[in-house]
């Protein structure tokens, strides 16, 4: 058996997947790429205002003043074909994308064909079907014993059609389903031939003498026995949507708004293929022609769409774009479900995404690079760190030898920023050492005072840079940390 989802108008509906209200509403579609832009597709209130294929669009407005007219789009189009196979591909691993909305399933070894009732086949066409509805997309689903009678029967249902007697189904077709040239179809209205049982009655021989070798092309269409090979292919592992404004929006009302379409259909693709969203990528097209591009990055692969939206609002609640948005984009990268067997006593977070959020909250208050897990760098340079997102897969279970010694050691409570400080020295300038002190944490002779230890490096660089540490105590107990740089001295920190 096999079962072939139908797209009617599909250029129409990767159009307007995205805006499903439109459909009752006029609208045409016109396909740029001709020399002459004219209507290719519209929709039903469009023809009903007399909006025909064909027209132009000065045409079409004479004709019915509040149409909208929008362009053919051919990334639009491969979206919704990628989620055509994606969808088809959690129903039967054996698909080909036959044509422009149209896609071919081999059911064979499937559960629903072990009793080969027509209920079960009935039943999970249902599901199919519910399931591209679910991705704004009007599906017709024809199940047959060929890929042929499948097609026919997708092409001209209403809804869902399974055939149990090909020849009668077949015989019952208008003659426009073989798809004849306009001239074999004049003939054949001037014989009074209408339908393709009528077609048969003729026989092939009689008929291929009198219209030549299209006859055969008709008869071929009209098989119900012959089962063609299929060309399998795997489904697209790009899971991406995209929009184009019809006017540049200012606001993040709007901008939220088909942000929020975006995230429902890119999880239920996810969950129709079994994977999960590991990061996004947001890229905003502006009207100057420039491109913000923005990953997010998730501490556990989810395919929630609450969770996933929340992030990209928290996100945009700080971007400041130079120029109006006209188009939008989101991209989900896959993986695999993680699954995981903790030990008895390991503790985990109890809701890693809700943390992330937390995170992304903090960021677009203090800043990106002041949220994090400080790391230090391979430096000798004091301060010398940057802050990296958590990763507790790779978090130690106990502390460092190195660190470990350093909390032995005696600690140094930092002063951020650094005061600036006023010191009395003796000796030679490169041998000068501290003897007074003048800052806002002590004034006075110092008592005691070791030192230098002198540090350096990136003299390579243009960032390079060199300093002189003093341990000194002052007058009324304290010791501090002096610090002579090329921009003076000053206290870096009191020793406890």
């Amino acid at each position: 058996m096999f079962a072939v989802i139908h797209l009617p108008q599909f250029v129409l509906q990767a159009a307007l997947r995205h805006e499903p209200e439109l459909w009752l509403k006029p609208v045409a579609l016109v396909d740029p790429a001709m020399s002459t832009p004219r209507i290719c597709e519209a929709t039903e209130p469009a023809r009903v205002s007399g909006i025909d294929a064909g027209l132009t669009p000065t045409q079409a407005l004479a004709r019915c003043a509040v149409v909208l007219i929008r362009p053919r789009s051919v990334g639009l189009e491969r979206t919704a074909t990628d989620a055509v196979l994606q969808c088809a591909y959690g129903f039967s691993p054996h698909i080909e994308a036959t044509s422009a909305g149209l896609c071919t399933l081999d059911l064979r070894g499937l559960a629903v064909l072990k009793d080969g009732d027509p209920v079960s086949l009935a039943r999970w066409a249902g599901q199919l079907r519910q399931a591209l509805a679910g991705l704004n997309l009007r599906a017709r689903i024809g199940v047959g014993p060929t890929p042929n009678i499948a097609r026919h029967a997708a092409r001209w249902a209403e809804g869902i059609e399974i055939v149990e007697d090909p020849k009668q189904f077949i015989a019952t077709l208008p003659v426009m389903a073989l798809e004849p040239s306009s001239d074999v179809v004049d003939i054949l209205g001037k014989w009074g031939i209408r339908t393709v049982g009528e077609l048969l009655a003729l026989g092939q021989e009689a008929v291929m003498d009198r219209l030549g070798l299209e006859a055969l092309a008709l008869f071929a269409a009209a098989s119900t026995g012959a089962i063609r090979p299929l060309k399998l292919v795997q489904p697209s592992e790009t899971f991406e949507e995209s929009f184009e404004f019809e006017h540049e929006i200012e606001t993040l009302e709007p901008l939220l708004f088909i942000l929020r379409r975006f995230v429902d259909q890119l999880t239920l693709r996810l969950e129709g293929v079994g994977l999960v969203a590991e990061n996004l990528t947001l890229k905003l097209r502006l009207d100057s022609g420039k491109t913000m591009e923005r990953q997010l990055r998730m501490p556990e692969a989810t395919r929630d769409a609450d969770t996933l939206f929340r992030m990209l609002q928290t996100h945009l609640e700080t971007v400041r774009a130079s120029s109006p948005i006209w188009s939008a984009s989101l991209a989900a990268h896959p993986g695999r479900p993680q699954v995981k067997q903790f030990g008895l006593f390991e503790t985990v977070l109890r809701d890693p995404r809700q943390f992330q959020e937390t995170l992304a909250r903090l960021a677009a208050l203090l800043g990106e690079d002041r949220v994090g897990t400080p790391l230090l760098e391979n430096s000798h340079r004091p301060d010398a760190f940057r802050m990296a997102p958590p990763d507790f897969e790779n978090a130690p279970d106990v502390l460092s030898s190195r660190v470990a010694e350093i909390l032995r050691a005696t600690p140094l409570r930092r002063i951020r920023p650094s005061a600036a400080a006023q010191v009395g020295t003796v000796g030679d300038e490169g041998e000068a050492a501290p003897v007074s002190l003048r800052c806002a944490v002590a004034n006075g002779r110092l008592q005691v005072t070791v030192g230098p230890w002198r540090a350096s490096g990136q003299w390579w660089e243009v960032g390079a840079w060199q300093r002189e540490e003093w341990d000194a105590s002052t007058s009324d107990g304290k010791v501090i940390r002096l610090v002579r740089q090329s921009s003076g001295w000053s206290v870096e920190g009191i020793l406890d």
